[in-house]
């Protein structure tokens, strides 16, 4: 039973995603740069459960911020907002989505996303606040490869 609606972020949602963010344990590291039309979030009851945004460098793109509260995990709703961004980058033009995870590289995998070596990005991407100081070297890099456009190899 889906009790949730995913929608267009509004500017009023800024803090709200935030607050999520942190509950969630993820970095807001970036947030205002690319915050609008490149987030979504899921509303239940009135307020904001779930968020996640990508972040477009040219024709490749940064799924960040795949945050869902807490109280809304196993619900299917990450899986939910990631396809969601997944078709808004498609829409666009986008080839390949990059992600990086410090805790859910066995999750991606379930929804396409396949390794890549760090050097393989990108160099916009790997420019990004994300690659550039947020997330240690130590996480994992993935990438997807959108409307059959051929992505980077590992």
């Amino acid at each position: 039973m889906i009790d949730y609606e995913i929608r267009p972020v509004r500017a009023e949602d800024r803090d709200a995603v935030e607050a999520l963010l942190r509950r969630a344990e993820l970095p807001p590291d970036g947030l205002d740069e690319q915050f609008g039309d490149a987030y979504a979030v899921a509303v239940a009851e009135g307020r904001i459960v779930g968020a996640a945004g990508v972040e477009v460098y040219g024709d490749a793109g940064l799924l960040r911020s795949v945050a869902v509260d807490p109280e809304w995990r196993g619900r299917g709703l990450g899986a939910a907002l990631t396809r969601e961004r997944l078709a808004w980058a498609e829409a666009r033009g986008l080839g390949d989505v990059y992600l990086l995870t410090n805790t859910a590289a066995d999750y991606f995998p379930k929804l396409g996303f396949a390794p890549v070596a760090r050097e393989k990005v990108p160099e916009a991407v790997r420019g990004s606040v994300q690659f550039a100081s947020v997330c240690p070297s130590s996480a994992a890099v993935m990438v997807l490869s959108l409307g059959g456009v051929p992505c980077a190899t590992p």
